[in-house]
C-alpha cells in the first residue's frame, strides 16, 4: 500500500537567466542550491533523481515512459494506485491556467497507445499533485504518465525536471525526447509478476 508523499513547504532563492532553447524546448534553469524532493514509499517509480534543475512548458503533451523492468526485472505489469506531478510557477512566465489533464496510457518507447485514465487536476507551485485511482489501474510493463496541457494556450502549467542526462531518455515533450534530465512525473503501486527488491532510477543514474 502506498503512503502519500508529504507535501514539502520549501523556500528557495532563485537566480534567473534568459530562456534557454534546446531542440526547441522552452526551459528555464533553476540555478540556486536545489532542495531534494524525496520519495517515501518502497513501491514508488521515478526516473528523476530528486534534484531539480529545470522547469519546462513546451508542448501540448509532456510525459514519462515507464518500463517497470527498469526497476523490477521480470515484472509483467504494474498496478498503479496514484500518479504524482510536480509543477513550478515562475512570475516571469505566468501560467494562463493551473488546470491540466493527468493521463495514463499503455505503450512503450514508440509512444502511448491505449488510454487507461484521464483526470482534470489543478497544479500547485512546487508541491505534489496526485491523480488517485480506485480501483487501481492495471498497466502493462510499459506505460506512460502524461500531462496534457490543451487547456492552456502556452503549455502551462510548467513541470519540473532534474539535470542528470539519462542513459536512455524517458521524458518526452511532444516533439522529441528531453535529454537534459527526467521530468518529475512519478507513480506508486505494486509490480505484477515479481517480488524483488527495487532501486530508484535516480540511484541507478548516480552510479554513472
Amino acid at each position: 500500500m502506498c503512503v502519500s508523499a508529504r507535501c514539502l513547504v520549501l523556500s528557495i532563492l532563485l537566480l534567473y537567466s534568459s530562456v534557454s532553447f534546446t531542440d526547441q524546448v522552452l526551459i528555464e534553469p533553476i540555478v540556486s542550491d536545489p532542495v531534494p524532493i524525496e520519495r517515501d514509499s518502497s513501491s514508488y517509480l521515478q526516473y528523476d533523481d530528486g534534484i531539480i534543475s529545470w522547469f519546462i512548458w513546451f508542448g501540448t503533451y509532456r510525459g514519462v515512459w515507464f518500463n517497470v523492468e527498469d526497476f523490477m526485472p521480470g515484472a509483467t505489469g504494474f498496478e498503479i494506485e496514484y500518479s504524482e506531478f510536480w509543477m513550478y510557477h515562475h512570475s516571469s512566465y505566468p501560467w494562463d491556467t493551473s488546470n491540466f489533464y493527468a493521463e495514463v496510457w499503455n505503450g512503450d518507447s514508440q509512444g502511448p497507445l491505449v488510454q487507461l485514465d484521464v483526470q482534470e487536476l489543478i497544479a500547485i507551485h512546487y508541491a505534489p499533485v496526485y491523480a488517485l485511482y480506485d480501483p487501481a489501474l492495471q498497466a502493462e510493463s510499459d506505460f506512460w504518465v502524461m500531462e496534457n496541457t490543451e487547456m492552456s494556450a502556452g503549455g502551462w502549467p510548467s513541470n519540473l525536471a532534474d539535470g542528470t542526462p539519462p542513459l536512455v531518455p524517458h521524458s518526452h515533450y511532444g516533439n522529441g525526447w528531453f535529454e537534459l534530465g527526467d521530468f518529475f512525473f512519478r507513480c506508486c503501486g505494486e509490480a505484477l509478476g515479481v517480488a524483488l527488491e527495487r532501486v530508484t532510477w535516480g540511484e541507478i543514474k548516480a552510479v554513472f
